[in-house]
């Protein structure tokens, strides 16, 4: 169905234009695998967080930013649950996470591709929030 937008009234090609934006900020988060904080566990606060490592290297190499790693664990502890509500939401911490950084979550007690990555950084599973500062490396 094609719209022709000088037939539209004003009303309607707001709607249409508030829709259309929806629709593709919606497929360009998709695309980038970003967790949707409207929509994620207390563990993981209120940052927008990368599940993909190879994503966030291209992306911080892009942006030339380092990575902020977060290896929690969900559905987490009362630790990790804390962690997400107290430190990860607070305001500061998610504007400095989300401009200063590419944030990358971890889950260290999934399988698949997480548990590839904490092999990689010889992290163990079920363990409390570890948090790491890497550069488009891996170092």
């Amino acid at each position: 169905m094609q719209y022709h937008t000088r037939t539209m009234t004003m009303p309607i090609k707001i709607i249409y234009l508030i829709t259309t934006l929806i629709l593709v900020q919606t497929n360009h988060m998709m695309a980038q695998e970003r967790t949707n904080v409207l929509h994620q566990t207390e563990e993981l606060g209120k940052v927008h967080w990368y599940r993909n490592y190879d994503e966030a290297i291209a992306v911080a190499k892009n942006e030339k930013k380092d990575i902020v790693v977060l290896f929690q664990e969900v559905p987490g502890c009362a630790t990790c649950r804390n962690y997400g509500h107290n430190v990860l939401s607070h305001p500061l911490m998610v504007e400095a996470l989300e401009n200063a950084f590419i944030p990358l979550v971890i889950y260290n007690n999934k399988n698949g591709k997480d548990k590839k990555i904490l092999d990689k950084f010889n992290e163990p599973s079920w363990n409390n929030p570890v948090v790491r500062i890497i550069d488009t490396e891996g170092n």
